[in-house]
């Protein structure tokens, strides 16, 4: 009977204990970060969580404008502003109509003949309203649109100073040393005025010339006619 009553009692006991030293072998743990599950309702937990995961990481693309196609030496041309708001394009660099402009570039000096001397120069990187243009030894400004790039100044003497002011709403620029310069005609350049002079002297030389020979000849041709006419008449008499 005891034999008996022990091997009822063994079987359950060895289950028992087996139930208990199992499942935390075995089992696998709910609260793991590693445990990819997939939702009944079909919806990539993975794929959700790279996308969002992206979405918060990815910053929208600002495009930079492009940079307006303006030429600060060119003549007659719109300003950069005018040029942004058509376009839509950028004018880095460039001060507002509230600040003092900055000198303008004054890129040379030429005598050019019947022009006589011409002043160039290039836009400073600032708003302007227009130029001035003072030559030495003159009385007053002469005065040159925003577009300006050049002014014909007639003939100066060798040495005389000439600058160039932009000028806006809140000023005019300073008179810097690359906005200012002498004029110091090149040799070249007298040379070819001293042709131009030459060639245009003897041009009119020979126009006189031609035109004297010509008047002679018509007044000796008319003394002759008349000579003509009146000896036939002297002899019909």
């Amino acid at each position: 009977m005891l034999v008996i009553f022990w091997n009822s009692l063994a079987l359950p006991l060895l289950l028992t204990v087996i139930s208990l030293t199992l499942p935390p072998l075995v089992a696998p743990s709910t609260s793991s970060p590693w445990n990819h599950s997939r939702p009944s309702n079909g919806i990539d937990l993975d794929d959700y969580s790279e996308d969002y995961d992206t979405a918060q990481t990815a910053k929208p693309l600002n495009p930079v404008a492009e940079r307006c196609k303006y030429d600060l030496c060119q003549e007659q041309q719109p300003s950069c502003q005018q040029l942004s708001a058509s376009t839509g394009c950028s004018c880095p660099g460039m001060s507002g109509p509230n600040e003092l402009p900055d000198p303008p570039q004054l890129r040379k000096l030429s005598y050019e003949g019947s022009r006589g001397v011409v002043v160039y120069w290039c836009a400073p990187p600032s708003t302007v309203t227009h130029y001035i243009v003072q030559v030495e030894g003159q009385k007053g400004e002469i005065e040159a649109g925003d577009r300006k790039r050049q002014m014909e100044l007639g003939e100066i003497a060798a040495g005389t100073e000439v600058c160039v002011q932009a000028v806006n709403r809140a000023g005019v620029s300073d008179r810097a040393k690359h906005s200012c310069t002498r004029f110091q005609p090149q040799s070249s350049e007298s040379v070819l005025a001293l042709k131009l002079g030459i060639i245009g002297g003897v041009v009119t030389l020979i126009l006189v010339l031609v035109l004297a020979l010509l008047l002679w000849r018509f007044r000796t041709q008319r003394k002759t006619l008349t000579r003509t006419e009146a000896g036939g008449a002297d002899r019909v008499l």
